[in-house]
Formats: C-alpha cells, sequence, structure tokens
C-alpha cells in the first residue's frame, strides 16, 4: 500500500520554483511567467515520444535529454516488483524541474522513489507517490546550493509493485503536456530537451 510523505516548503524560495512544484505536484498547470520571463514567453522544445515502444540505444544527446528506462515486464506476475529509472543527459548546468510519469493504477503502483547521483545532496527533491496513476518530481538548487551539472547518469529510480501479470501495455511513460515537463536555468528561463524511452531488457533491482 503506498504511504503519503509529507512535502516541506521552504520559505523563501522563488516565485518560479513554487509554481513549478506546485505544477508537478498536480496544480492546473496554469503558468504565470516570472518577470525575467516576460519578454521571452516562446516555449522551448520538448521532444515526446509518441509511443512507448522499444527504442535503439541511443547515441551520444545533441541536446539536454531525460530517458525513461524500464525492464521487460511480460515475464512478471502479480506481486513482482521492477524499478524504472529516469536518466538525464545535461549540456548545460540545471537549476530546477519537474517530470511527470503516468502509469496503470490498476496494473502497478509505485512503492518506493530513490534521487539519483545526478542530484547534488543539497537540492530540494520531491516525490508523490500517493497519486493515483501519476506520479510529480521536483527539484530545485537552493540559494548558494549546487546545480546539476554537464554529464550524465540517473535523475531518480522508481520501484513499481505489480497489481496484475506484467503486460508491455501497461508500461509507465511521461505524461506529455508541457506544463508537467520543465527544465530550468539559475535564471529561471525554460531549457530545452528531449524525451526518451527504452524498454526491455533485464531488471534493474
Amino acid at each position: 500500500m503506498r504511504t503519503g510523505r509529507p512535502t516541506f516548503i521552504i520559505p523563501g524560495l522563488t516565485a518560479v520554483l513554487a509554481t513549478l512544484l506546485f505544477i508537478a505536484c498536480g496544480g492546473a498547470g496554469n503558468f504565470t511567467p516570472a518577470p525575467s520571463e516576460q519578454n521571452n514567453l516562446q516555449v522551448p522544445q520538448i521532444t515526446v515520444p509518441q509511443s512507448q515502444q522499444e527504442l535503439p540505444v541511443m547515441e551520444a544527446a545533441e541536446q539536454n535529454r531525460v530517458l525513461l528506462r524500464t525492464p521487460s515486464l511480460m515475464d512478471l506476475s502479480a506481486g513482482d516488483e521492477f524499478t524504472a529509472v529516469l536518466h538525464l543527459d545535461a549540456l548545460e548546468e540545471i537549476h530546477q524541474g519537474v517530470l511527470r510519469l503516468q502509469f496503470d493504477a490498476a496494473r502497478m503502483e509505485p512503492i518506493e522513489v530513490q534521487p539519483g547521483e545526478m542530484l547534488p545532496t543539497d537540492m530540494v527533491r520531491i516525490a508523490d507517490i500517493s497519486r493515483s496513476g501519476f506520479i510529480p518530481l521536483a527539484f530545485t538548487a537552493l540559494p548558494g546550493g549546487s546545480d546539476i551539472g554537464e554529464g550524465s547518469g540517473e535523475l531518480f529510480r522508481i520501484r513499481f509493485r505489480l497489481l496484475s501479470a506484467g503486460s508491455e501495455a501497461g508500461r509507465p511513460g511521461f505524461q506529455g503536456e508541457s506544463e508537467f515537463l520543465q527544465l530550468r536555468d539559475n535564471e529561471g528561463k525554460r531549457l530545452s530537451f528531449e524525451l526518451g524511452t527504452q524498454a526491455g531488457g533485464s531488471n534493474v533491482n
């Protein structure tokens, strides 16, 4: 059974961050640009995969990229667990962001989220597994804290438990609306990035 975890909002965070966390944790997605964005309202490019089929291993990223890696579910039974990994290829420093995964709540339930090595230990990190059918994720550097640096590695590891026999049709994926998928630099500017999925392979324990 999923258990709710308290979420703490630290006073003094920027208005942009407050909006990001509101969006990530289930807000309606109405976004008012910060003053620094009023003259740059163009939404950056976010390339969303149109399906969740298995994709070939990607070459080196040409822009920021978030990749969702999941194992094969076909041989798993009800009660079995598997781990989905959010992998980041960062070509520039990233100050904050929100992501949202969706899943079939009739087929599986999330039981744990762990931060990956790409997230500095002094970052605020939020993951809510109490929602039905989606998982909001958010992170931000605090004033004087560390941004995500250039490089590649894991953002989050999400552990699921199957409620019925495994099926590729029930694989977790990204929720595609751009308001739920944002990366920003330390000036609050939205960064362009692409999304990808990799399915199949052995389980990640």
